[in-house]
């Protein structure tokens, strides 16, 4: 069995993202791990560093768990959210079923979680939706 050591959970602030970042909360606990929430903003990075401090406080607050990192990235969804587990050591990634972003939701392509699904390198737990 695989230690889970970084434990990212993406959201896109939807009741599934917020299911998702229970059970990664529940994981972390469980493994001794790190609770990663990281939400990305899709487009460009511009404004990326005032829009990450903001972002990452309004994270924060939606999703308190004690010692949780919070991230907030620019970019396609999927791709960002696998890029930055890439980054940690013995990462699990959690994503809800039914999240599916902006630009992916407008048009079309699948959903984030099947995108992370089928291209992560690193282990990943879809969480259902209610």
């Amino acid at each position: 069995m695989s230690e889970y050591k970084n434990i990212i959970v993406g959201t896109d602030f939807s009741e599934g993202a917020a299911r998702a970042v229970e059970e990664g909360a529940y994981v972390a606990k469980l493994a001794g791990g790190t609770l990663h929430i990281v939400h990305v903003v899709p487009g460009s990075t511009a404004q990326a560093g005032e829009e990450a401090t903001e972002g990452s406080g309004h994270l924060a607050e939606k999703y308190p768990v004690e010692g949780a990192k919070y991230a907030v990235l620019h970019g396609h969804e999927a791709a960002r959210i696998m890029d930055y587990a890439a980054e940690q050591v013995g990462p699990l990634i959690v994503v809800g079923s039914r999240g599916v972003g902006l630009i992916t939701g407008l048009f079309g392509g699948g959903s984030i979680c099947d995108k992370v699904v089928a291209n992560a390198t690193c282990p990943v737990l879809v969480v259902p939706q209610a």
